[in-house]
Parts: structure tokens; C-alpha cells; sequence
């Protein structure tokens, strides 16, 4: 039975909050970008806002690979960067802060294949990270800031299930290490602090027991991994990731019973859960974002909801979770991605997802105001999957 917002919002009221026996490694700190509003790192990253433009990226007609860019009150320009039968995943896409743009996906026979667009240009440039038979999900990107600066992160799930890692800085040669064997059958994410300590990669995974692994390592040393969801408990899709300047580190997720969990840690502390919406609320993979102000350290996170609508989710710390209807039921066909604007508006939160007929639909609303939709691209366009 399909429930309406107001029964949403009232399971998103209903937190509770219980502590895991395992407690996060390390210490954090948030990737901080001053140019660049990053959506988070759900399975596929579909969209990110620099100084302003959007750049939404997703996978076309015939295993092809598209982007989309606006700026406020512009029209959206859309571009191929792949042809047909190139692109066999959900992309996820990363802006650089000088404005380079890198596009990660699974390529032709489960390889994995990255794609670059250099400032001042507008041509696409294609290489292949892994061979076939190395890729069997939809990868996730993550360019650093430091340690070293403009390395590029990718990490997939690999041939039977090992979590693989690939790390580049310009112009030099792909890296793989396996962070885990047998242990990630679905999309990993991805983050990279920026201190405390600088470099540190956080990858999250869910396993085949359906827990949620988490997996730290600072550049050079052993991956550690850490299950933060507690025994008895099930997972399914990707678990999001973001991790904020204090060090903590916010994951969600969808559970068995299509409930939206959240799992929140500072560093050297336990975990804690807590649930944002109850069974029956999410069927699909949550993307969240944590605002940097307006307001400061407000958790956005989005979801399909039931009958194929799509739901935000918002809460400052140690607040209640409120629910907002973005879209009604029929409109959602794909996981969601968020992005929070820093400027151009501030405070202005981005939403993608698949839409009925195959469109793509953008979603946006500034604090306080009703979210207005936008067809980014017109029906028979898209075909994003649902995770």
C-alpha cells in the first residue's frame, strides 16, 4: 500500500538510535573544496556543481554516454562523450576545482573505462583504467586535494567480488589494489579527506551477508575494514558516504525492508544508527550531501520513495528528520543523486533522477522554497538504472 507524505514524514520522525560494537578508525576530516559543491558519493555520482554550472552526466540510448550543463537561468546544452555500446553502468562524474571534468564508468566486457575533458576544451578523451572482465558494477570517482593533489580515485566491484581500487595522477599510469576479497558484489563509494588525516580514502561496501563494510586507508598503509551496520540486520544496493570538517563521517542506506538507515561516527567513537524513514519509505540506493552553511552541517539525503516518487530528507545535528515530497509517485525511475550549491544560489539543493518515458529531470529548491522540476532531456534519452 502506498503510503502518502504526511505518513513519510511521520516515520522520519520516529528515530531511534542504537550504538554498533564497532567503532570508526582513524581520524577525518571532510574533503573541502571552496569551488566546487560535490554531490556526495552515492553509487554513481550523477551530477556536481562548480562555480555555478551543473554538470549532470548519464548513460543514453544504445549503451551511450551523455553530459548535460546549465547555469542559473540558462538552458541546458547537452554532449556526447561516448557512443553506442560504450557504457554498461550508471556514470558518476567529478569536477575539478580548475574546472576539468572526469567521467568513470563499466565499459564493453565488464572493463572500466574513464573519460576527461580538459579546461578550455571541448573535446573528450577516452582511456581504459582496467581491462575486460575487471568491472561488475557501476564504479565511483573521486579526484583529491591533497596527498597526492589531483590523484584520481576509482573503486568498483571486481571479478568475484573483490573490491578493487584504482588511483592516478596526471599523465601517469593506473594503479590497482584490491581493498577486499570476496566482499563487494554491489557499487562501492567513495570519499578522500583532506586532513586529519590528509589523504585518507574511505570506501563503503555492502557485503554478501548484506552488512555495510567500511574500509579506510591513508595513502601507502593496509585498508582497515570495519562493519558498521549491527548483526541481524539487513542491506541491499549502495551505502552513501560523505564525511564532514569535525571528522565525522554520515553513511545511509536502504535496508532489506525498504527502510533508509543512518549511520553517523566522529572519529575513534562508535557508531551510531538511526533511522530516517521506516519500512515500506525507499526502493533504491539514498545519495546524501552535507551543507557547509545555510544551513551549516544539515544532512540532505534523497531517495525514490514508494510508487516511484522521490523524497528528501533533511536534519541538522541531533535534530529530527523532516520529509518533503520532491516529486509524486511516477516520476522516479533511477537512483537519485543530491548536490548543494556553496554560491550561485547558496544553500540551493540540486536533485537528478531518471524520469517517466526515459527523460531526465532536475530537481532544485533554495531553503524554505518548493522545489521546481525541469526536464533536462526529452523522453527515450536516459537510461540510468535503479540501484
Amino acid at each position: 500500500m502506498t503510503e502518502s507524505i504526511t505518513e513519510l514524514a511521520a516515520t522520519a520522525r520516529r528515530t531511534r538510535r542504537r550504538r554498533s560494537r564497532a567503532a570508526i578508525v582513524g581520524t577525518a576530516s571532510a574533503c573541502l573544496l571552496s569551488t566546487l559543491a560535490w554531490a556526495g558519493c552515492a553509487s554513481a555520482s550523477l551530477i556536481q556543481v562548480s562555480k555555478g554550472q551543473a554538470e549532470v552526466v548519464a548513460t543514453g540510448p544504445n549503451h551511450s554516454l551523455y553530459i548535460y550543463a546549465a547555469t542559473p537561468s540558462s538552458a541546458w546544452k547537452r554532449t556526447r562523450i561516448a557512443g553506442p555500446k560504450t557504457t554498461y553502468s550508471n556514470p558518476s562524474v567529478f569536477v575539478r576545482s580548475d574546472g576539468e571534468l572526469d567521467v568513470v564508468t563499466e565499459g564493453p566486457s565488464n572493463s572500466l573505462d574513464y573519460y576527461v575533458r580538459l579546461p578550455g576544451t571541448s573535446s573528450w578523451v577516452a582511456s581504459e583504467i582496467a581491462a575486460p572482465d575487471t568491472t561488475y558494477s557501476a564504479p565511483s570517482i573521486y579526484v583529491r586535494s591533497t596527498d597526492p593533489a589531483n590523484e584520481a580515485d576509482v573503486v568498483a566491484a571486481g571479478p568475484n567480488g573483490d573490491l578493487e581500487y584504482y588511483y592516478a595522477t596526471p599523465n601517469a599510469e593506473w594503479t590497482n589494489d584490491v581493498i577486499s576479497t570476496g566482499d563487494c558484489f554491489q557499487p562501492p563509494s567513495i570519499f578522500v579527506r583532506s586532513a586529519k588525516p590528509a589523504g585518507e580514502a574511505d570506501v563503503t561496501c555492502i557485503d554478501p551477508e548484506q552488512q555495510i563494510q567500511y574500509y579506510s586507508a591513508q595513502p601507502g598503509a593496509a585498508w582497515v575494514d570495519t562493519q558498521i551496520s549491527p548483526p541481524g540486520q539487513a542491506f541491499v544496493g549502495t551505502a552513501g558516504i560523505f564525511v564532514r570538517a569535525n571528522g565525522e563521517a554520515d553513511v545511509v542506506a536502504e535496508d532489506s525492508n525498504n527502510g533508509l538507515e543512518y549511520f553517523d561516527a566522529t572519529p575513534n567513537s562508535t557508531w551510531a544508527e538511526t533511522t530516517i524513514a521506516g519500512s515500506g519509505t525507499t526502493f533504491n540506493s539514498p545519495s546524501i550531501f552535507v551543507r557547509s552553511s545555510d544551513p551549516k552541517g544539515e544532512a540532505d539525503v534523497v531517495a525514490q520513495g514508494p510508487s516511484n516518487s522521490l523524497v528528501y530528507y533533511n536534519a541538522i545535528p541531533d535534530a529530527e528528520w523532516a520529509a518533503t515530497q520532491i516529486a509524486a509517485p511516477g516520476s522516479a525511475y533511477s537512483s537519485s543523486s543530491i548536490s548543494v550549491r556553496t554560491a550561485k544560489p547558496t544553500g540551493e539543493a540540486d536533485v537528478v533522477v531518471q524520469g517517466g518515458d526515459n527523460t531526465l529531470q532536475y530537481f532544485d529548491a533554495v531553503p524554505d522554497a518548493s522545489w521546481a522540476d525541469t526536464q533536462i532531456a526529452n523522453q527515450g534519452t536516459t537510461f540510468l538504472t535503479e540501484g
